[in-house]
């Protein structure tokens, strides 16, 4: 719902995609259990499409109902059909209660180099007016990397806000922001910084504090990245319901 609001003005064709998987091996029924999975989900994808077409009548939806686990069946998706962007919904209540607790959310935005947004469970589409990037000042390798949240900007009008999480090593600040400026042209930018340890909630309370809608972050940076979604800090993490996260790949 959150995506086809989003693009509801736009020519986009979405897959909606179930990916089914068989937990054991070896037993004599393997193959009619296999094709009763198979029908249940493409059922439950045909129920899915339904719903979505009495809110979105006119939405081009095609249905892929894949087997195998789903961190594969993205993987495959993905260097099949080169996806401009892919959505995916968490069931917790919050989008870091998902990731911190080795979901599947988890495990694609680890290892499936693509654009994936991640809509929490109770998320209600509002028009993006201010979009906060969280960086480490590390320059974007490929420029193509930033396009989905340049995209994004342009097509909601909305302002890009830097949020400076910089590690103890010494940057250039003027430089660094110059250089991933370049990448946002015409668009509305501001620099900022957050000091303290609490990397995670410095960044929350920097959204709150501006009344931010969305947070990106872009993978390129191990250390970082895990930093910020380590498991010890779970019981910290106070991520409202309704702040998506877009994860961009940087590529090697």
């Amino acid at each position: 719902m959150y995506a086809l609001k989003m693009f509801e003005d736009e020519k986009v064709y979405f897959d909606l995609l179930n990916a089914y998987d068989l937990e054991f091996s070896g037993s004599p029924y393997i193959m009619q259990v296999k094709d009763e999975l198979a029908e249940e989900s493409l059922k439950g994808l045909k129920n899915e499409l339904s719903l979505l077409h009495r809110r979105f009548p006119n939405a081009r939806v095609e249905l892929a109902s894949r087997f195998g686990s789903l961190l594969d069946v993205v993987q495959n998706e993905v260097s099949d059909f080169k996806p401009e962007l892919i959505l995916l919904g968490c069931r917790g209540e919050t989008a870091l209660e998902n990731f911190l607790l080795g979901s599947n959310a988890y495990e694609i935005v680890k290892h499936v180099n693509a654009a994936i947004m991640v809509v929490p469970k109770h998320a209600k589409f509002k028009k993006p007016e201010k979009i906060v990037f969280a960086t480490d000042l590390k320059d974007i390798k490929v420029d193509k990397v930033v396009e989905p949240l340049r995209d994004l900007s342009h097509h909601f009008h909305a302002d890009l806000m830097f949020v400076n999480v910089m590690e103890d090593d010494y940057v250039n600040r003027l430089e660094a922001e110059n250089k991933i400026a370049s990448h946002f042209e015409g668009l509305n930018l501001s620099f900022n910084f957050i000091e303290g340890d609490d990397i995670s909630n410095g960044i929350l309370k920097f959204m709150d504090d501006n009344d931010a809608d969305i947070v990106t972050l872009v993978r390129h940076n191990e250390s970082f990245f895990e930093r910020l979604f380590h498991p010890s800090v779970t019981r910290k993490m106070v991520l409202h319901p309704e702040h998506p996260m877009l994860i961009l790949h940087d590529e090697v």
